[in-house]
């Protein structure tokens, strides 16, 4: 009995939480394809046995200005995957939401709707958390809920629903001064939220730039688009119409002047009317970016026929488009100066990143839109609408070594041997910026060891599962790679290839050995 009570005891200690955090950012909640925003905290406790207690307290869902209490989604013991980015959670199960304690709710729907099907997925680590969750309500909504929290690896606002008021001062016919509201998409910026010594110059001899637009691309779910449009000023010019993540600045009259641009700094305080940030957070490291444009150029011009998507990623100091100097904190780029007309028919447009070989971290994204590839140029009147921009994260050539040795990941199970599974070195990786990959441990024995591996997109939204088996045995795959010999100075990664370089926290093979950079 004494037996059975220490183990008892010792089980529940084990899952006791050993760390608590509570996380606060933005919640969004997609309903009917249209996202709401709200600001919402998550409990996140690790436990001594490495799994995990997730805790969302008084969910609501917000539609149409009004709002609905849900309840709060707990899920406890949650087995974690680890990774060079922080621990992976992914599970799916069905759950009863409990009722809030916000004492401003009255009524919790949470207990009403009984069991429910939930799909969690989320990146943990000391400074963040990212969260996708899945509810499933078509029994009682007729669709399933999908949350987002702490989402930096795709643009806010990137269906361009949402939009605020910015005013300028313009000059009407008769010249005198009349204030004009010009609408601006939400965590976008234009000339009318503009910076420079000459920003009240070009809001006052040039017509607004953007515009809600209810002409959406083709299979969309939301119900807006962005319209851009460009203008003449005076006669003399034109006015691209250009947006940005960042913000707009005017510092010359001359549109060729590179004191024109689309500018970043996460140092800066500085927000819009609705109290965003002049900036775009990001993350990941994508691999490409995806838009829908329909462009028309009112007047045909022969050498500055194309409109033009931009953008950097970048550490997050001070950058600019154009560039004024040569910039070092830029991680990669992604451009297509070449967008047609086409005919003013919508087109998927699809730009992969171009990634330069540093050590820059990524920390912001500047994505600058416009309607001419040259500043100044076009005709007046021209038309870019833009609608559904995203992010694309792939996940490339999974791979996996076992003690240097290549295991072929051809079927969802995988196995190979060792002459101690209990101390193989396992690396799972991938080919891809956009991507990663996690490891758990299942069970482990002298005789065999089980892992499970996931490969993941950095947005989660694509997670491909492995279970590897390493049985105990002689070590196999050795004449799968190349092996360095004592009298070899060339450097192998752990699949065998030979490298020129090392970076910094890989493991390499040299004259035989294992080394660690």
């Amino acid at each position: 009995m004494k037996k059975t009570l220490l183990s008892l005891a010792l089980a529940l200690l084990s899952s006791l939480s050993m760390s608590a955090k509570d996380y606060t950012d933005t919640l969004v909640v997609t309903v009917n394809g249209t996202a709401t925003q709200q600001t919402a905290t998550i409990s996140v406790d690790k436990n001594n046995d490495g799994t995990y207690n997730f805790n969302l307290k008084n969910f609501m869902l917000k539609m149409g200005g009004e709002s609905m209490g849900i309840g709060n989604i707990t899920l406890n013991n949650l087995k974690a995957a680890k990774s060079d980015k922080g621990d992976v959670v992914t599970t799916s199960q069905n759950i009863t939401i409990t009722a809030g304690d916000d004492p401003k709710v009255s009524t919790w729907m949470g207990p009403m709707l009984g069991t429910i099907p939930l799909n969690l997925k989320l990146l943990v680590n000391d400074e963040k958390l990212y969260t996708l969750i899945d509810i499933d309500m078509q029994k009682t909504l007729g669709q399933t809920i999908h949350v987002t929290f702490g989402d930096h690896y795709q643009l806010p606002n990137s269906g361009f629903e949402d939009y605020r008021t910015e005013q300028i001062s313009k000059l009407n016919e008769a010249y005198p001064q009349v204030t004009v509201d010009v609408n601006e998409p939400l965590n976008w910026h234009s000339f009318a939220s503009a910076t420079g010594d000459f920003v009240q110059a070009a809001n006052a001899f040039s017509d607004p730039h953007t515009y809600s637009s209810d002409v959406v691309r083709p299979n969309s779910t939301g119900k807006k688009s962005l319209l851009l449009t460009s203008a003449s000023v005076l006669g003399i010019t034109i006015a691209n119409g250009t947006i940005t993540t960042g913000r707009m600045q005017a510092g010359d009259m001359n549109a060729a002047n590179t004191k024109n641009c689309a500018f970043l700094s996460t140092d800066s305080t500085s927000t819009d009317s609705h109290g965003d940030p002049f900036y775009a957070l990001m993350d990941g490291t994508p691999d490409s970016l995806s838009v829908w444009v329909k462009f028309k150029q009112q007047t045909p011009v022969a050498d500055h026929p194309y409109a033009t998507v931009s953008a950097a990623l970048t550490d997050g100091t001070y950058y600019q488009d154009p560039q004024d100097k040569d910039y070092t904190n830029v991680v990669a780029t992604a451009k297509n100066a070449q967008i047609a007309s086409n005919g003013f028919a919508w087109q998927h447009i699809v730009i992969p990143f171009k990634y330069n070989d540093n050590n820059v971290k990524a920390k912001a994204l500047l994505v600058t839109i416009s309607t001419n590839a040259d500043p100044g140029q076009g005709s007046p009147a021209d038309s870019l609408y833009v609608d559904d921009i995203s992010l694309i994260y792939n996940v490339d050539k999974p791979a996996v070594t076992v003690n240097g040795h290549a295991v072929t990941l051809d079927n969802a199970e995988v196995s190979t041997t060792a002459t101690d599974p209990t101390t193989a070195v396992v690396v799972a990786s991938t080919a891809n910026k956009g991507s990663f990959a996690a490891v758990s441990e299942l069970s482990s024995s002298a005789d065999q060891r089980k892992l499970q591996l996931l490969y993941c997109s950095d947005d989660l939204k694509t997670i491909k599962t492995y279970t590897l088996v390493i049985d105990k045995g002689a070590e196999t795959g050795i004449s799968q790679i190349k092996t360095a010999t004592n009298n070899d100075s060339k450097v192998y990664d752990l699949n065998g290839r030979e490298v020129k370089t090392m970076h910094h926290g890989n493991v390499y093979i040299l004259n035989g050995k294992k080394v660690l950079k």
